[in-house]
Protein backbone atom coordinates (compact mmCIF):
# COMPACT_ATOMS: atom_id res chain seq x y z
CA UNK A 1 0.00 0.00 0.00
CA UNK A 2 1.48 3.38 -1.37
CA UNK A 3 1.92 6.35 1.47
CA UNK A 4 -0.40 9.57 0.08
CA UNK A 5 1.42 12.37 2.20
CA UNK A 6 3.58 14.64 -0.20
CA UNK A 7 6.19 16.17 1.10
CA UNK A 8 8.09 18.33 -2.11
CA UNK A 9 9.27 21.95 -2.05
CA UNK A 10 11.33 23.70 -5.81
CA UNK A 11 14.19 26.10 -4.71
CA UNK A 12 17.55 25.88 -6.14
CA UNK A 13 16.13 24.16 -9.20
CA UNK A 14 15.58 21.15 -7.27
CA UNK A 15 12.30 19.17 -7.29
CA UNK A 16 12.62 17.44 -3.20
CA UNK A 17 10.27 14.26 -2.45
CA UNK A 18 9.31 12.03 0.23
CA UNK A 19 8.24 8.82 -1.20
CA UNK A 20 6.54 6.57 1.70
CA UNK A 21 5.01 2.99 1.87
CA UNK A 22 3.43 0.54 4.17
CA UNK A 23 3.34 -3.23 3.97
CA UNK A 24 1.62 -5.51 6.24
CA UNK A 25 2.41 -9.32 6.63
CA UNK A 26 1.56 -12.05 9.33
CA UNK A 27 4.62 -12.84 11.59
CA UNK A 28 6.30 -16.53 11.19
CA UNK A 29 6.97 -17.06 14.57
CA UNK A 30 5.58 -17.79 17.87
CA UNK A 31 7.28 -17.41 21.31
CA UNK A 32 5.74 -18.90 24.61
CA UNK A 33 7.69 -17.44 27.83
CA UNK A 34 6.90 -19.41 30.66
CA UNK A 35 8.35 -18.06 34.44
CA UNK A 36 9.19 -20.85 36.62
CA UNK A 37 8.17 -19.96 40.53
CA UNK A 38 9.12 -21.81 43.25
CA UNK A 39 9.45 -20.78 47.05
CA UNK A 40 9.95 -23.40 49.43
CA UNK A 41 11.75 -23.63 53.31
CA UNK A 42 14.53 -24.76 52.48
CA UNK A 43 17.53 -23.77 49.89
CA UNK A 44 17.67 -27.40 48.80
CA UNK A 45 13.89 -28.25 48.53
CA UNK A 46 13.82 -25.00 46.76
CA UNK A 47 16.48 -26.49 44.29
CA UNK A 48 15.15 -29.73 43.79
CA UNK A 49 11.64 -28.36 43.20
CA UNK A 50 12.98 -26.05 40.30
CA UNK A 51 14.89 -28.96 39.09
CA UNK A 52 11.79 -31.04 38.55
CA UNK A 53 9.61 -28.41 37.63
CA UNK A 54 11.92 -27.76 34.91
CA UNK A 55 12.65 -31.10 33.81
CA UNK A 56 8.74 -31.84 33.62
CA UNK A 57 8.26 -29.50 31.66
CA UNK A 58 10.86 -30.10 29.20
CA UNK A 59 9.79 -33.39 28.91
CA UNK A 60 6.38 -32.92 28.44
CA UNK A 61 7.14 -30.85 25.49
CA UNK A 62 9.50 -33.04 23.95
CA UNK A 63 7.05 -36.07 24.13
CA UNK A 64 5.03 -33.27 22.21
CA UNK A 65 7.33 -33.51 19.44
CA UNK A 66 8.66 -30.09 20.48
CA UNK A 67 12.39 -29.99 19.07
CA UNK A 68 14.66 -29.72 22.28
CA UNK A 69 17.01 -26.88 20.29
CA UNK A 70 13.23 -24.40 20.49
CA UNK A 71 13.51 -24.73 24.37
CA UNK A 72 15.66 -22.08 26.08
CA UNK A 73 16.47 -21.22 29.69
CA UNK A 74 17.59 -18.00 31.28
CA UNK A 75 18.18 -16.02 34.28
CA UNK A 76 17.91 -19.46 36.40
CA UNK A 77 18.48 -17.94 40.65
CA UNK A 78 17.70 -19.32 43.85
CA UNK A 79 17.54 -16.69 46.74
CA UNK A 80 16.20 -16.17 49.95
CA UNK A 81 12.55 -15.10 49.82
CA UNK A 82 12.61 -11.89 51.95
CA UNK A 83 9.24 -10.56 53.10
CA UNK A 84 7.89 -7.67 55.33
CA UNK A 85 6.13 -8.26 58.80
CA UNK A 86 5.24 -5.81 61.20
CA UNK A 87 7.92 -3.40 59.61
CA UNK A 88 10.69 -5.75 60.14
CA UNK A 89 12.49 -7.49 56.92
CA UNK A 90 12.32 -11.24 57.81
CA UNK A 91 13.24 -14.76 55.77
CA UNK A 92 10.39 -16.42 54.46
CA UNK A 93 12.15 -19.59 53.00
CA UNK A 94 14.10 -19.51 49.85
CA UNK A 95 12.38 -18.52 46.49
CA UNK A 96 14.06 -19.61 42.73
CA UNK A 97 13.17 -18.75 39.26
CA UNK A 98 14.24 -19.35 35.82
CA UNK A 99 12.59 -17.97 32.28
CA UNK A 100 11.48 -20.51 29.50
CA UNK A 101 11.43 -19.42 26.15
CA UNK A 102 9.68 -21.54 23.40
CA UNK A 103 9.79 -20.44 20.12
CA UNK A 104 9.48 -21.95 16.51
CA UNK A 105 7.26 -21.04 13.02
CA UNK A 106 3.68 -20.77 13.49
CA UNK A 107 1.81 -23.38 12.98
CA UNK A 108 -1.41 -24.94 15.26
CA UNK A 109 0.57 -28.35 15.93
CA UNK A 110 3.08 -26.65 17.53
CA UNK A 111 0.57 -24.09 19.49
CA UNK A 112 -1.41 -26.86 20.67
CA UNK A 113 1.38 -29.02 21.65
CA UNK A 114 2.94 -26.04 23.88
CA UNK A 115 -0.37 -25.86 25.53
CA UNK A 116 -1.39 -28.83 26.19
CA UNK A 117 2.23 -29.16 28.17
CA UNK A 118 2.10 -26.13 29.88
CA UNK A 119 -1.86 -26.79 31.33
CA UNK A 120 -1.27 -30.11 32.64
CA UNK A 121 1.49 -28.98 34.58
CA UNK A 122 -0.71 -25.80 35.41
CA UNK A 123 1.73 -23.18 34.46
CA UNK A 124 1.39 -19.26 33.66
CA UNK A 125 2.16 -17.87 30.23
CA UNK A 126 2.58 -15.34 27.90
CA UNK A 127 2.83 -15.18 24.33
CA UNK A 128 4.16 -13.13 21.18
CA UNK A 129 4.58 -12.74 18.15
CA UNK A 130 7.68 -11.81 15.53
CA UNK A 131 9.35 -11.80 12.32
CA UNK A 132 12.73 -13.93 11.06
CA UNK A 133 15.48 -12.59 10.23
CA UNK A 134 14.29 -13.61 7.20
CA UNK A 135 10.97 -12.21 6.96
CA UNK A 136 12.02 -8.80 7.54
CA UNK A 137 14.66 -8.43 5.21
CA UNK A 138 12.60 -9.85 1.98
CA UNK A 139 9.09 -7.18 3.70
CA UNK A 140 11.76 -4.09 4.25
CA UNK A 141 13.42 -4.73 0.44
CA UNK A 142 9.70 -4.95 -0.87
CA UNK A 143 8.63 -1.72 0.89
CA UNK A 144 11.52 0.26 0.00
CA UNK A 145 10.88 -0.38 -3.59
CA UNK A 146 7.69 0.95 -2.98
CA UNK A 147 8.25 4.10 -1.27
CA UNK A 148 11.11 4.73 -4.05
CA UNK A 149 8.20 4.16 -6.91
CA UNK A 150 5.67 6.51 -4.64
CA UNK A 151 8.68 9.21 -4.46
CA UNK A 152 9.24 8.94 -8.49
CA UNK A 153 5.49 8.92 -9.05
CA UNK A 154 5.01 12.02 -7.06
CA UNK A 155 8.11 14.03 -8.83
CA UNK A 156 6.81 13.54 -12.24
CA UNK A 157 3.33 14.78 -11.37
CA UNK A 158 4.49 18.06 -9.62
CA UNK A 159 7.02 18.26 -12.39
CA UNK A 160 4.29 18.44 -15.15
CA UNK A 161 1.58 20.35 -13.40
CA UNK A 162 4.72 23.07 -12.70
CA UNK A 163 5.78 22.30 -16.30
CA UNK A 164 9.09 21.66 -15.44
CA UNK A 165 11.53 18.90 -16.38
CA UNK A 166 13.17 16.46 -13.93
CA UNK A 167 17.11 16.02 -14.96
CA UNK A 168 19.51 14.02 -12.45
CA UNK A 169 18.93 12.27 -8.85
CA UNK A 170 21.28 14.72 -6.43
CA UNK A 171 20.88 12.94 -3.06
CA UNK A 172 18.51 10.08 -1.78
CA UNK A 173 18.01 9.64 2.10
CA UNK A 174 16.54 7.26 4.06
CA UNK A 175 14.13 7.95 7.16
CA UNK A 176 11.70 6.92 9.03
CA UNK A 177 8.18 8.17 9.86
CA UNK A 178 8.29 9.48 13.74
CA UNK A 179 4.65 8.71 14.09
CA UNK A 180 4.42 5.57 13.42
CA UNK A 181 5.00 2.85 15.72
CA UNK A 182 8.57 0.77 15.37
CA UNK A 183 7.77 -1.96 12.15
CA UNK A 184 7.79 -5.69 13.26
CA UNK A 185 6.56 -4.84 17.03
CA UNK A 186 3.00 -6.82 17.58
CA UNK A 187 0.59 -5.35 19.36
CA UNK A 188 -1.25 -8.34 20.50
CA UNK A 189 0.52 -9.96 23.74
CA UNK A 190 -1.56 -12.34 25.34
CA UNK A 191 -0.95 -13.82 29.12
CA UNK A 192 -3.22 -16.57 30.42
CA UNK A 193 -3.94 -18.17 33.71
CA UNK A 194 -4.28 -21.67 32.16
CA UNK A 195 -7.28 -22.00 35.20
CA UNK A 196 -9.57 -19.67 33.75
CA UNK A 197 -8.85 -19.90 30.29
CA UNK A 198 -8.58 -23.42 28.55
CA UNK A 199 -6.25 -23.71 25.55
CA UNK A 200 -9.28 -24.00 22.55
CA UNK A 201 -10.57 -20.43 24.62
CA UNK A 202 -7.79 -18.76 23.41
CA UNK A 203 -7.23 -16.73 19.93
CA UNK A 204 -3.87 -17.72 19.40
CA UNK A 205 -3.75 -16.38 15.33
CA UNK A 206 -0.92 -14.54 14.51
CA UNK A 207 -1.82 -10.53 14.19
CA UNK A 208 -1.13 -8.42 11.22
CA UNK A 209 1.50 -6.24 11.56
CA UNK A 210 2.73 -3.07 10.00
CA UNK A 211 6.34 -1.98 8.26
CA UNK A 212 6.40 1.64 7.21
CA UNK A 213 9.20 3.44 5.49
CA UNK A 214 9.92 6.58 3.82
CA UNK A 215 12.64 7.84 1.83
CA UNK A 216 13.98 11.44 0.60
CA UNK A 217 14.31 11.62 -3.17
CA UNK A 218 15.85 15.28 -4.68
CA UNK A 219 15.86 15.84 -8.41
CA UNK A 220 17.90 18.43 -10.13
CA UNK A 221 15.50 20.33 -12.24
CA UNK A 222 16.10 21.25 -16.08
Amino acid sequence: MLGTTVVAQIEHSTLTVAGKATIKAMPEEIVFRIPLKIIDSSYLGCSNAMTSTLDNLQSALQKKGIDKESIRTSNYSIMENMVYEEGKRIQRGYKGNVNVMISADYSHAFVQNVLESVSNLKLNYSINFSMSEKQKEELTKIVLVNAVKDAKLKALILSKAAEVQLGTIVKISYGMDTYRPEPFVSERVLTSQVSEAGPNELNLSPPLTSLFKSVVIEWKIN
